[in-house]
This record gives C-alpha cells, sequence and structure tokens, in this order.
C-alpha cells in the first residue's frame, strides 16, 4: 500500500521526469532549427561568393564551325576549376564538344591546331534538370522549374563540365591572373548561346549565373 507521502513524491517524480523529457526535445528541436539555418547561410554565402568571382566575355563566333570561343577568368585570383553548362538553344552541349586552351603547352601560337594546345572539359554532372539547383526569388529551386518559368530549353539530360583553370599549369605562383580561352563546339543550326555557370555545395549542383550571346 502506497502512502500518500509516498504518492506525492512518486507524482512528483513523475513530472519531474516529463519536464525533463520535454525540455530534452525543444533544445533538440532549437539544435536542428539553428543547424539548418547555419548550413543556410553558409549555401547563401557559398553562391554569392562564387557567382561575383567568375568573369565571362565572348571573345568570337566562326559561323563556318559553329564555334564559340569565349573568355573565363577567375577574378577572386584563385586556381579553382570552372563549373560551367552550355545551352545550345536546342539541347544542352555534351563535355566533349568543351575545350580550354592551354598556353603553356602551344608551341606555335596557334589556337588548339595540335591535341596538346587544348584541354577537354570532362562531365561532372551528367543527369536531369531537377536535379540541378538555382537561388531565385529568395528559394532555392529546381533548374527545370526555373528554365520553364524563364523560357529556357528543356532537357531530359544536362552536362555540367568542369573546365581546367589553366593557372594550373603555370610555374608562377601566388593569385591567378590569367585568362582562360574556351572553345565551344555548337550545332551548325543554333541561333543562341547560354554559358551557365555553376558550382557545388554538399555534393549538390547550382547555377549561379549565366551569359547570353547570341550567334546570328
Amino acid at each position: 500500500m502506497v502512502k500518500r507521502g509516498q504518492s506525492e513524491l512518486l507524482s512528483t517524480i513523475i513530472y519531474i521526469g516529463f519536464a525533463l523529457l520535454i525540455g530534452i526535445s525543444m533544445l533538440s528541436y532549437v539544435a536542428f532549427v539553428i543547424s539548418g539555418y547555419r548550413d543556410n547561410i553558409l549555401l547563401s554565402n557559398h553562391l554569392t561568393n562564387e557567382a561575383s568571382s567568375i568573369l565571362v566575355n565572348t571573345i568570337s563566333f566562326d559561323d563556318k564551325s559553329s564555334t564559340l570561343w569565349i573568355l573565363l577568368k577567375r577574378v577572386d585570383g584563385s586556381q579553382n576549376n570552372f563549373f560551367v553548362a552550355i545551352d545550345s538553344g536546342i539541347n544542352y552541349i555534351s563535355c566533349n564538344a568543351i575545350y580550354v586552351y592551354n598556353p603553356h603547352n602551344d608551341d606555335d601560337g596557334i589556337l588548339c591546331n595540335s591535341p596538346t594546345d587544348c584541354i577537354r572539359s570532362t562531365s561532372i554532372y551528367v543527369g536531369s534538370m531537377d536535379g540541378v539547383y538555382i537561388p531565385w526569388e529568395g528559394v532555392i529551386r529546381s533548374f527545370l522549374q526555373y528554365a520553364r518559368t524563364v523560357g529556357y530549353t528543356i532537357s531530359d539530360t544536362i552536362y555540367i563540365c568542369s573546365i581546367e583553370n589553366i593557372c594550373r599549369y603555370s610555374q608562377a605562383s601566388g593569385l591567378c591572373s590569367e585568362n582562360n580561352i574556351v572553345k565551344i563546339r555548337l550545332p551548325s543550326e543554333a541561333l543562341k548561346a547560354r554559358i551557365f555557370i555553376a558550382t557545388f555545395y554538399s555534393g549538390k549542383p547550382y547555377i549561379v549565373g549565366v551569359y547570353e550571346v547570341s550567334l546570328r
């Protein structure tokens, strides 16, 4: 038989247990919210920094060979590679059609006239546009949703290509100041090209910039 004093003590212990359980749950929830907020801040900072670190300019377009030449430069002076996706207005270009000129292996000064002059880009993401993300109107959306809204090319497959930063082949130390000249082979019927600048965060690809070129 439980006496009154023992019953009150037991009730108090139970109430304390419930209070501790609720407190621990609240602390776990707050820690989860803070962690998510911190990760969102880090993601936002990364996307902003990458978007402001890369310069894109048109050099020329050869309509006979449907070859577009562009300049890529990292204004932050880093030797990091460039990640791009190229929309020809018809489809997204395979990485096999994108090269970067390497002046450190060029013996005659003629761009890409020998196999060692130009380095072919490599695929770093090949898959659905729904698996690529973009900051849009203050939130992160899928690139597929964004492309549908703004009228960009829709395709089952998008290629994100890694283009070597040719500063890695230089003997110079310190900040990278070299320009990267990129050769892009386009379909002969292409009327425009869009160069999407991409980056990766926690293994996911994000679009952080677009540069559009009219070809005709």
